[in-house]
């Protein structure tokens, strides 16, 4: 695994290490962010920048355990911007606690800080000589960034081993090679840099300072209460700065006058990568870089304080003054003397890594697929971690990125996708409607046929008894009264016809019938009752009309239902509109009746196929012919609805389905075998969704 792995769960699609790996080391999969082992530098600017901590760095706790029970002597080197980070405990009890861990010995890199400095100082003198430009390398995520991605000018890059190197080998110098080295700091990429083949072998495991807090309170070590102690390693003085920016100049004795253009400090990848470029453009005037992708070690990615990097360069500077006075002159350079012979140099290896570049046409299929179809559409919003869309573009072609890590595409394929939810909200309202409709519609095919028997035959008793007696009382004053009786039990009966005619839609016999002469039928039955009522019927049927798969009493009793609710809408002369015409896509016939009639009302739209719902007078209509033409629609697996307007008028729209003659006989074949085996009767709801699936 690479020193920087992501945690999938914790991953939350927020891109903002992608924004921040100055290394495009980021790929995004399956909306997760996980980083390219062999791309990283471990900078730790994803760890640093990732709210939701979903970046996990390698542990090596349990590596440094396995050393302490090895019977190894292990030195601790603690990096010198460990006051700051264990701030406000002493930095004399911080020495003692990391002893408590069982380390054998501590001491402290800034004694590797004095050891190089004397190197840089002379390797600066030498590039003035030359013309050279020299690149400090005290930062091992700014020697992986130039040996990857610059390594034309990995040539510039100082060949002088970090402190941490320096040190470690100054201890091994003093007690062998047969023991331990562990360096503690702030510094992720520093357990990469002890991986680096030119200097493997002298640090053994890096532990962050986080990962030390974490052996403290595994191990219950409270910092407060150790007594104070002192680094085992040789004295030094201002080598303690160098955490600092500039602190490495600073300990070489070098001039930081911001007057000479020779020298360039800088730090932070925001700045330090522009300096490079120019660097490798030919255009920086300075011959000696000293950078740091942090903004100086005390504000490295697992620094524990959370002050601000002011007050830590105060500690640090505080602890600098206060111990520099215990050390003398004398003693500093004899302890220099002991290690004069240690060789401080090393080299670097060039390890280049490219991406392919995508041609042209790939950008703009990349940049078409985020729906960045011109340059107007391009919002270089930089939500994806990418500064312009095309930026990303390239990214998604490299493999780097994926098209719906775009914020604005994600909008809008948000939007569409709310208004097909809506849609689809709409639909099933609308069949939720037609199977409440469905139901009553079922339930009221069930009871028909019962009340037909158990009410027609003592109605058609009542009626005929009731003739006989007006026949035999010529003049009599009940001869009114026996008028009211057959009128009322007429209209019993043709309530229950209606409920017969409403039961017999469980079957619909359907033959190709012509439309043009079905509608001529239907106004050789309307024509007397509209001319009674003042009403005119106009018809205008397509002569394209095909011949149809229908029952054609059925569609008749249809017609002859909806004309008539017209002539009963119209208070006074009116019209009734007929028309008939193919649909577009020739598959339907639709069929519309209009009247100027009275209208209905909102509230009672969504009622009209209620059985037995009637807004006509008492004795003036039973409820059933609008439910009736609802369940003929349905059994021929058309629709039918309704607009209509108060005062203005109504218009019914009927879709009825072509049909294909072979197959609705093939279905009537199979229907009636399956009848006659089985004893099947099917309600009106149970045809309805036998036909329409």
């Amino acid at each position: 695994m690479g020193i920087v792995t992501t945690i999938p769960e914790k991953c939350k699609r927020c891109y903002t290490c992608v924004r921040d790996c100055p290394a495009n080391a980021i790929k995004v999969e399956g909306g997760q962010a996980m980083v390219i082992e062999e791309r990283c530098i471990a900078c730790g600017n994803c760890v640093k920048v990732c709210a939701q901590k979903a970046k996990s760095i390698e542990d090596s706790r349990v590596a440094v355990k396995k050393m302490f029970s090895s019977g190894k002597r292990v030195f601790a080197c603690l990096a010198p911007s460990f006051p700051a980070a264990f701030y406000p405990e002493q930095p004399q009890k911080v020495i003692s606690a990391v002893k408590k861990l069982g380390f054998s010995d501590v001491w402290e890199v800034a004694f590797g800080a004095e050891l190089i400095s004397a190197e840089y100082t002379e390797f600066f003198k030498k590039s003035l000589r030359t013309g050279d430009t020299v690149i400090s390398t005290p930062c091992p995520a700014i020697v992986s960034y130039i040996l990857k991605y610059m390594p034309s000018i990995a040539e510039s890059l100082a060949p002088i081993v970090s402190p941490m190197i320096a040190v470690a080998q100054a201890a091994r110098h003093r007690y062998g090679s047969n023991n331990c080295i562990v360096f503690i700091g702030p510094c992720i990429a520093k357990k990469n840099e002890i991986r680096d083949p030119c200097v493997a072998g002298t640090v053994d495991a890096v532990l962050t300072y986080r990962e030390l807090q974490s052996l403290f309170e595994e191990e219950q070590i409270d910092i407060n209460l150790m007594e104070e102690a002192n680094f085992d390693s040789p004295p030094c003085i201002i080598g303690r700065s160098f955490p600092i920016s500039g602190g490495l100049l600073k300990t070489a004795g070098l001039s930081t006058d911001i007057l000479e253009n020779n020298i360039l400090i800088t730090e932070g990848k925001n700045r330090v990568l522009p300096a490079l470029k120019e660097l490798a453009e030919g255009k920086s005037e300075a011959h000696f870089f000293d950078v740091l992708f942090c903004e100086g070690c005390i504000n490295g990615p697992k620094m524990i304080d959370n002050g601000s990097v002011f007050t830590r360069k105060q500690i640090i500077a505080d602890f600098v003054n206060e111990r520099g006075r215990e050390v003398t002159q004398k003693e500093f350079l004899e302890a220099l003397h002991e290690f004069r012979n240690l060789d401080l140099s090393r080299s670097f290896a060039c390890e280049a890594v490219s991406l392919s570049k995508p041609t042209e046409a790939q950008i703009i299929l990349a940049l078409e697929k985020m729906k960045k179809r011109s340059s107007d559409d391009q919002l270089n919003c930089g939500a994806c971690g990418y500064p312009t869309c095309r930026d990303k573009a390239i990214a998604v072609c490299q493999g780097l990125a994926e098209s719906e890590m775009c914020l604005p595409y994600l909008v809008e394929e948000l939007e569409i996708a709310l208004e097909q939810i809506k849609q689809s909200h709409q639909e099933l309202l609308s069949a939720q409607q037609r199977l409440v409709q469905s139901e009553r519609l079922a339930s009221m095919g069930q009871i028909s046929a019962g009340v037909a028997h158990e009410i027609n035959n003592p109605l058609g008793t009542i009626i005929l008894y009731s003739h006989m007696l007006l026949k035999e009382l010529q003049d009599k004053p009940v001869k009114s009264d026996l008028h009211m009786i057959v009128n009322e039990a007429t209209r019993c009966k043709n309530i229950v016809r209606g409920l017969l005619d409403f039961s017999r839609q469980s079957r619909v016999s359907k033959t190709p019938t012509n439309l043009m002469n079905l509608i001529c039928q239907v106004n050789t039955i309307m024509e007397q009752k509209a001319k009674s009522s003042n009403v005119y019927i106009s018809y205008e049927v397509a002569e394209d009309l095909p011949v149809v798969m229908v029952d054609a009493d059925q569609i008749e009793q249809m017609l002859v239902n909806l004309i008539q609710n017209g002539i009963d809408a119209i208070n006074g002369a009116g019209a009734v509109n007929v028309t008939a015409r193919l649909k577009e896509s020739e598959d339907s016939v639709v069929i519309q009746i209009s009247d100027n009639g009275c209208g209905i009302s909102n509230e009672n739209l969504s009622k009209l196929f209620t059985p037995f719902f009637t807004t006509k007078e008492i004795s003036k209509g039973t409820g059933l012919g609008l439910s009736i033409c609802y369940g003929i629609v349905k059994m021929h697996s058309g629709s039918i609805s309704v607009v209509s307007k108060e005062e203005e008028g109504t218009t019914f729209t009927i879709l009825l389905p072509v049909g294909n003659k072979d197959k609705e006989q093939n279905a009537d074949e199979i229907f009636n075998t399956f009848s006659q085996s089985e004893g099947l009767k099917l309600s009106p709801i149970d045809e309805a969704h036998d036909n329409s699936s």
